[in-house]
């Protein structure tokens, strides 16, 4: 299963939300809102791990980064940062940084670290 937005394109395999930004130019407050609605819908209750590639991001408004780091984090028990340049390691931690998210989060430039480091969240089904 696959949702594909204006935003975000977003899949689940071996029980881990794979989001990948498009291309924007910049991540504003409504944008983040419409993200975030979308993703709760496809996820459709059930809780998932994140592993989120941050690539196509260019700037996130502080409004959006702090919508993002409370309502945008219901159903997720955790987050891994996929990036692929200084740039963005720097944009993520700065959002570490200046929001205390009460979900376990970690920055990877390697994909395969970042499922690994996720494998653990993953909730197992009854």
């Amino acid at each position: 299963m696959q949702e594909e937005s204006k935003y975000a394109t977003m899949w689940v395999s071996e029980g881990i939300l794979y989001f990948t930004f498009k291309a924007i130019a910049e991540l504003d407050l409504k944008k983040a809102e419409i993200l975030v609605a979308s993703r709760l819908k496809f996820q459709d209750k059930t809780p998932y791990p994140v592993l989120c590639n941050i690539y196509n991001l260019k700037t996130v408004s502080e409004e959006a980064a702090d919508y993002l780091a409370t309502e945008g984090i219901a159903l997720i028990p955790a987050i891994a940062l996929l990036c692929n340049s200084y740039y963005h390691r720097v944009l993520a931690e700065v959002f570490i940084k200046f929001h205390n998210l009460a979900k376990p989060i970690q920055i990877f430039s390697n994909k395969q670290e970042a499922l690994d480091y996720l494998q653990k969240f993953i909730q197992k089904k009854s």
